[in-house]
C-alpha cells in the first residue's frame, strides 16, 4: 500500500507477521527502518484514530533515520507534521509519534499514553525494563489490531536480553509462544535482503572491508553469538555464579557498596573476602538489593537491619553522595543519621569513583578478579540471588567516544556498586602495602621498590596497585626506598 517502497521477501514476512511481538534484522543494511516506517504508515491509514509510536534512543537518531524515511514513504497521502511535538497527524485522526528514551527515567513520560502499534528502531539500544514498561502502554477501548514490532543489529547494551527474548532456542521465521502466552517471531535479515540492488552491492563492499572480525560477523552476517564491544568477555555464568556459599561468613571479612539512584535504580552489593590461601584470596558477592523510587532514609533503615546482625568493615558510596546538592543534606549524611539513631556503627567510605582514571582502574580490577586462579576457579564469584548483577554485567559495552571507558546510558548500576566495593577494599590494602618504612628496616614482600615496581605481588597486591595510578605522589616519599 505504501508508495516508494517495494518490500523484499524478508520485509514482507516481517510486515505480515501475526505474532504479538516481532523482531526483524540481525545484520546491517537489511532495510529495518524502512520496514518499521511502512508498518507505522499502514497502521495509521487502515485504522481510524490509530496511535503508532516509533522509539529510538535519542531525538537526533529519529531525525537522522526515521523522519526522512517517513517523508519518503508518505508520498501523496495527506498529513501534517508538527515539528514541536514530533508528530505526524492524518486526516482520519491517526498519528505517528516519534518518541525517544534518552535516559531510564524518560519511560515515565509515556505513562498516560495509549499506544496501538509500538515500534522500536535499534531495539538493542534499549534496556529490557524500558521495553517491558512501554509494552504496558499498548491498549485500546475498541477492538483493533495491536502489536509490538522491533528491529536491530547485534551488539550494544541490549544485545543479551534481545537475543534471549527472541532468538535463543527458537527457529527463525516461526511463531512461538513463551511461558506467559505471548507469541513472538524473529525474522533474520542481512544486507543481501535489502530490496535495492545498488545499495546491496555498495554496502556489502563496505562491510567486507571491516578489519574487526567480530564486528564484521555481527554486521555483515548477523551473528548474535558475537558481541562486538563487550567489556567483560571473561564472564561465564557456569563458572562465575554459585548457588551455595562455599564457606562461612564468620570466617570472612564483609564489605558493602552502594550506587545511589532515585528514578534510576539504587544498587547495593555485599562482598565476602575469604581468608588467603595458596592461590591468593577469593571474593564472593553474596547479597544484592536493587530498586528505585526509594528515599535514602528508607534504604538506610534496610541496611541497618542487616548491619546489626552482620557487621561489615565499611559501606562504600560514590563521591556524588557526599555532595551537598541543591542545598539539601548530602545523601551520606542521611544514611549516617539513621545509623546513629539505630546504634549502627558502620564506617561509610567514599569510593574512588569520580575521575577517568578511577573508572579505568575499576575495570582493570574487575578483569583481574574475573580471571582464573591457579586452582582453576575465578577469584570473584557471584551468588545466583544477585540477579541484576548477573543480568547486566555481561552486557556492558565500551563507549564509542571514549573507547577505554564503559558507554553511558546503559544499566551499569550493579557494576558500579560492586566495583565501588572492590576498589575501596583495594584502596585500603594499598595504604598498608606502600607505607614508608623506617630506615634500615627490612621490607616484607610485597613492597614497592624505588622504581615503583611491586615486588612479590599476589592478587591482593595487584588489587592494591590498581589504586597506585590514581595517587598523586608528592615527590617520591610514598615509595619505599631500599
Amino acid at each position: 500500500m505504501i508508495p516508494n517502497l517495494k518490500p523484499s521477501p524478508k520485509q514482507s514476512l516481517f510486515l505480515s507477521s501475526q505474532a504479538d511481538e516481532t523482531f526483524y534484522g540481525g545484520a546491517a543494511g537489511g532495510g529495518k527502518s524502512a520496514a518499521l516506517c511502512a508498518e507505522a504508515i499502514t497502521s495509521c491509514l487502515e485504522d481510524e484514530g490509530h496511535h503508532t509510536y516509533i522509539f529510538r534512543r535519542t531525538i537526533k537518531e529519529l531525525k537522522q533515520s526515521v523522519l526522512p524515511e517517513l517523508y519518503k514513504q508518505l508520498g501523496p497521502y495527506p498529513f501534517k507534521y508538527n515539528s514541536q511535538d514530533s508528530t505526524f497527524v492524518f486526516s482520519n485522526g491517526s498519528i505517528i509519534q516519534l518518541a525517544y528514551l534518552d535516559n531510564e527515567a524518560d519511560k515515565y513520560r509515556y505513562q498516560s499514553a495509549e499506544v496501538h502499534t509500538l515500534l522500536f528502531d535499534e531495539l538493542t539500544h534499549f534496556t529490557q525494563d524500558q521495553y517491558e514498561y512501554l509494552k504496558t502502554r499498548v491498549r485500546s477501548e475498541k477492538p483493533r489490531l495491536m502489536r509490538v514490532m522491533s528491529a536491530s543489529n547485534p551488539g550494544n547494551v541490549g544485545h543479551g536480553w534481545v537475543k534471549a527474548y527472541f532468538i535463543d532456542g527458537h527457529p527463525p521465521e516461526s511463531i512461538f509462544r513463551d511461558v506467559t502466552g505471548v507469541t513472538k517471531m524473529f525474522v533474520p535479515a542481512t544486507v543481501s535482503d535489502h530490496p535495492n540492488p545498488t545499495f546491496r552491492a555498495t554496502y556489502t563492499k563496505q562491510l567486507e572491508a571491516l578489519s574487526d572480525e567480530a564486528l564484521k560477523r555481527a554486521l555483515l552476517h548477523g551473528d548474535w553469538d558475537i558481541f562486538s564491544g563487550q567489556v567483560f568477555t571473561e564472564w561465564r555464568r557456569e563458572k562465575h555464579v554459585f548457588s551455595q556459599l562455599p564457606l562461612h561468613l564468620e570466617d570472612c571479612k564483609l564489605y558493602c557498596g552502594l550506587d545511589w539512584g532515585y528514578n534510576d535504580p539504587t544498587s547495593i552489593h555485599w562482598v565476602a573476602q575469604a581468608p588467603e590461601n595458596e592461590a591468593g584470596r577469593f571474593y564472593y558477592v553474596y547479597r544484592e538489593l536493587y530498586g528505585n523510587q526509594t528515599r535514602p532514609e528508607d534504604w538506610a533503615y534496610k541496611l541497618a537491619e542487616y548491619f546489626k546482625s552482620e557487621p561489615v568493615q565499611f559501606l562504600a558510596m560514590p563521591h556524588d553522595t557526599f555532595s551537598n546538592l541543591g542545598g539539601t543534606m548530602p545523601i551520606v549524611q542521611q544514611f549516617r543519621n539513621i545509623f546513629d539513631k539505630l546504634g549502627v556503627r558502620v564506617p561509610i567510605v567514599q569510593a574512588p569513583s569520580g575521575t577517568h582514571q578511577h573508572k579505568i582502574n575499576r575495570q582493570a580490577l574487575l578483569h583481574q578478579l574475573l580471571s582464573d586462579s591457579t586452582l582453576g576457579k575465578p577469584y570473584l564469584q557471584v551468588s545466583e540471588s544477585c540477579v541484576n548483577l548477573i543480568r547486566t554485567l555481561p552486557m556492558l559495552v565500551y563507549s564509542d567516544l571514549r573507547p577505554e571507558e564503559l558507554a553511558d546510558k546503559q544499566d551499569d548500576h550493579s557494576y558500579d556498586s560492586l566495583t565501588y566495593t572492590l576498589y575501596s577494599i583495594a584502596s585500603n590494602n594499598f595504604s598498608a602495602i606502600v607505607a614508608p618504612k623506617q630506615p634500615g628496616e627490612k621490607p616484607k614482600a610485597p613492597y614497592v621498590d624505588e622504581d615503583g615496581n611491586l615486588v612479590g605481588a599476589g592478587l591482593d597486591e595487584m588489587m592494591a596497585m590498581a589504586v597506585k595510578k590514581t595517587m598523586q605522589p608528592r615527590g617520591r616519599d610514598w615509595i619505599y626506598r631500599r
